[in-house]
C-alpha cells in the first residue's frame, strides 16, 4: 500500500487552549481514517501527535491568529506543554507508518489505543502502548500494574521504546502466573 493521499490538505485552528479544531476540508477523510475525535456536538479535534503528522506529510494546515504555523513552531508549541512529547511523536508516527490506526490512550502512561489493521470503526482497539524512553527507569510493580490494567480492558500491552537513534523497539509485555505443584 502506498502513501494516504488527501486531495487538498485540511484547514485546523489552533486555539488559545492548546486544542486544534477542524476547521475546512474532507472531515470523512480523516473519520475514515482514524484521525481526531468529535468533542461535543460541534467540534472535531486534534492531538498534537496527530497535528504535527498532518502537517508533516502535507494532510493539513495549522493556522492561529490567522496566520500558517509550521511543524517546528506547532512543535515548539506542544513541548512547553508536554515534555514527552517527541517521544510520543515518534511513537505515532513509526505506528501510522505500519499502517496502524492509532487513537488517544488512556493518559500518560497508557498513552495510545491501537487497532489492528482493517479493523477500525468495527471492532475496539487491540493494544495499549506504554511509551518510554531507552534507559528510563520504571519499576516492576508499576509496569505489573499497568500490564494488569491493559489486561483487565481485554487489550495487549505494548511497551514502547524509543532508543537514541529515535527508533522504536516494541515489546509486548503479559504476566505470567508459575506455580508450583
Amino acid at each position: 500500500m502506498g502513501e494516504e493521499v488527501v486531495s487538498v490538505a485540511a484547514s485546523l485552528e489552533l486555539l488559545d487552549d492548546g486544542e486544534v479544531v477542524f476547521v475546512e476540508g474532507d472531515l470523512g477523510w480523516f473519520k475514515e481514517r482514524g484521525y481526531g475525535d468529535m468533542r461535543g456536538e460541534k467540534r472535531y479535534v486534534f492531538s498534537p501527535v496527530e497535528t504535527l503528522y498532518l502537517v508533516k506529510h502535507g494532510k493539513a494546515e495549522v493556522y492561529r491568529y490567522g496566520r500558517r504555523l509550521g511543524f517546528i513552531e506547532l512543535l515548539s508549541f506542544f513541548a512547553m506543554r508536554d515534555q514527552n512529547l517527541w517521544r510520543d511523536y515518534v511513537i505515532y508516527m513509526d505506528l501510522r507508518k505500519r499502517r496502524y490506526v492509532v487513537k488517544e490512550g488512556f493518559g500518560p502512561k497508557l498513552r495510545f489505543r491501537v487497532f489492528e489493521r482493517g479493523e477500525y470503526q468495527s471492532k475496539p482497539a487491540k493494544y495499549l502502548v506504554i511509551p518510554l524512553y531507552e534507559g528510563e527507569s520504571v519499576s516492576v510493580d508499576e509496569l505489573i500494574s499497568l500490564v494488569r490494567s491493559c489486561r483487565s480492558m481485554d487489550k495487549v500491552a505494548v511497551v514502547a521504546v524509543l532508543d537514541r537513534r529515535n527508533e522504536v523497539v516494541y515489546y509486548h509485555a503479559s504476566t505470567v502466573e508459575l506455580w508450583n505443584k
